[in-house]
């Protein structure tokens, strides 16, 4: 029975021969709707309210700044063994490369705002800020689930600002996404429902 609030273990990923084809889902799910793909598909939602001759040029600068360079830093990570997936899933490793992400992020943020990126991709920014940072906090003591919080603040972005047929789209993803997480062992049921909750409030609170 494995421990989802302190794992003591390396958690590796059940390959398709190994758990079924159900876990090949699984862990599809958890890597098109990781929490750095959320945000690249926030980002693009949020590049649909933008009315600015360069928002092309602006978009591309954030996911630059806030998607691939903390992607390749935990590819990185990765490659010298300082953290056991793509996905952080043991909670001990993610505090120093989570801490060093959201520092990262406050001076690229700083830049952007400066250099006068669009106001509604900086809130974006605000919102992603607040939310790493209170899923720092809560790894200290306990394992919520980040991909379920960004697919919650997905959720949230979708509802405050409704996308037609994506507030119906969304909620399942988001359910999808938690089974997944629970289905690799990586996750409880209330870890999952908390990282839903955490993501629905932070980003609700910004962008409403």
């Amino acid at each position: 029975m494995i421990n989802n609030d302190n794992i003591a273990h390396k958690v590796t990923f059940p390959r398709p021969a190994e758990g079924g084809r159900a876990a090949g889902v699984a862990n599809l799910v958890s890597t098109v709707f990781s929490p750095a793909l959320a945000v690249f598909y926030a980002v693009i939602l949020c590049s649909y309210s933008l009315d600015h001759s360069a928002k092309f040029l602006w978009t591309s600068f954030f996911v630059l700044l806030f998607v691939l360079a903390p992607t390749a830093y935990i590819f990185y990570l990765m490659g010298r063994g300082k953290v056991t997936d793509f996905h952080i899933s043991v909670r001990e490793e993610r505090i120093r490369p989570l801490s060093i992400i959201f520092i990262y992020s406050v001076f690229s943020l700083f830049l952007y705002s400066f250099i006068g990126g669009p106001g509604a991709l900086v809130t974006l920014g605000y919102s992603c800020l607040a939310l790493t940072g209170l899923w720092i906090l809560v790894s200290l003591y306990w394992k919520i689930s980040g991909h379920c919080a960004a697919m919650g603040a997905l959720g949230a972005m979708v509802f405050a600002h409704p996308h037609e047929v994506l507030v119906f789209i969304v909620p399942p993803l988001a359910l999808l996404v938690a089974w997944s997480r629970i289905r690799l062992g990586c996750h409880s049921w209330s870890q999952t429902l908390a990282g839903l909750v955490l993501g629905v409030a932070v980003f609700w609170f910004f962008l409403s």
